[in-house]
């Protein structure tokens, strides 16, 4: 198998230096550098299989980086290392075309499971199910944005969202949702339902094309704009 490259920049030396270290021992082939001086010619020259950014290289600003590596070269991969962790910086680096954003301090393990995911095309293809900028894994109850991991649902998040899901835009009765998710009869459950809406709607919260619905004394409806 051809060995991964990873293209790594982030101005902490200490980190940057572990980084590399850790991913060449476990046979990844690393260019490590402290600024994006030269990233270019280094992209033409290294050919990186996958891109590990810091979101503030020294007074240069990554994710605008980001967005002109991906005009010129499309199918690169970019992961974004960064201490902001507010939720701003997170959406402009997703919203950039990164395929996912570690807060700092984040776990090695996670970083190569990424770096894998993206690097390998020819790993078992999985059941997604579409949710406007969103997916929905159908074997692993996981719900991803533009590719980045937002959270693996449990079975009853999964079996409530896939059930407004399957009736996207239609109203589901309080009624079906007790009967189907629940076994029981409705008010019972009434409080379980709300509780699980309530987050279900968070997850949400990045796409406003998205919208989890209460149909007042009815149901729920999972509306989902269509692109134009």
């Amino acid at each position: 198998m051809e060995q991964t490259k990873v293209l790594l920049v982030d101005d902490d030396t200490d980190l940057g230096n572990l980084i590399s270290m850790i991913l060449t021992a476990d046979g990844y082939r690393v260019h490590y550098q402290n600024s994006l001086a030269g990233i270019e010619g280094i992209i033409r020259e290294f050919k990186p299989s996958i891109a590990v950014l810091d979101v503030e290289v020294g007074e240069d600003d990554g994710i605008e980086k980001a967005k002109e590596m991906i005009q010129t070269h499309p199918s690169l991969p970019i992961l974004f290392i960064s201490s902001h962790t507010d939720m701003d910086s997170i959406r402009r680096g997703i919203g950039s075309g990164g395929v996912h954003y570690f807060r700092k301090p984040f776990d090695m393990q996670e970083l190569k499971i990424y770096i894998d995911r993206f690097t390998h095309p020819e790993r078992e293809k999985e059941t997604f199910a579409g949710i406007g900028c969103y997916s929905l894994n159908l074997n692993t109850r996981e719900l991803l944005y533009r590719h980045n991991l937002v959270k693996q649902l449990s079975p009853l998040e999964y079996n409530v969202l896939l059930l407004l899901l399957q009736n996207k835009n239609e109203v589901v009765s309080n009624e079906t949702l007790s009967e189907k998710i629940w076994n029981k009869t409705y008010p019972e459950t009434e409080a379980s339902i709300n509780n699980l809406i309530s987050k279900l709607r968070k997850l949400f919260e990045i796409d406003h094309d998205i919208e989890v619905q209460n149909i007042k004394s009815i149901g729920y409806r999972l509306n989902i704009k269509q692109s134009d």
